[in-house]
């Protein structure tokens, strides 16, 4: 059975980078979404088993994204990487306070995000 990951970022760089580490992943369904809006709406239509979030995106923001997940009875067992360059203490606690499961700061390497997803995908430790 497929796994679906969504990617949550304005940066199309990013967008990009991270859909090329994914694909690598033979049993993973990408997703993309550019902002929080469009990110609420493929997650309650695919609900994916993980979901990698920018912090700071125009509109709705990942805090935003993330709390409105985790308070949603169906779906709140995605588990949500946060992406951000902002990596300051208060930062950090919000994103944990909102639900997030783990962060990852900005600039990321492949290395890191392909071991978050044999982690989180494949249960590996």
């Amino acid at each position: 059975m497929l796994k679906k990951i969504l990617i949550v970022d304005d940066d199309i760089t990013v967008q990009r980078l991270l859909e090329f580490i994914l694909r690598k992943f033979s049993d993973v369904d990408v997703f993309i979404a550019s902002d929080g809006d469009m990110a609420l709406d493929i997650i309650r239509k695919e609900k994916p088993n993980l979901i990698f979030l920018d912090f700071m995106m125009p509109g709705k923001n990942g805090i935003e994204v993330c709390r409105e997940v985790k308070n949603d009875p169906e779906l709140k067992n995605s588990y949500i990487v946060m992406l951000t360059a902002k990596g300051e203490e208060a930062d950090v606690k919000d994103m944990f306070e909102a639900g997030a499961d783990e962060y990852v700061p900005k600039p990321f390497t492949p290395s890191e995000i392909a071991e978050i997803v044999r982690k989180i995908i494949y249960k590996e430790q």
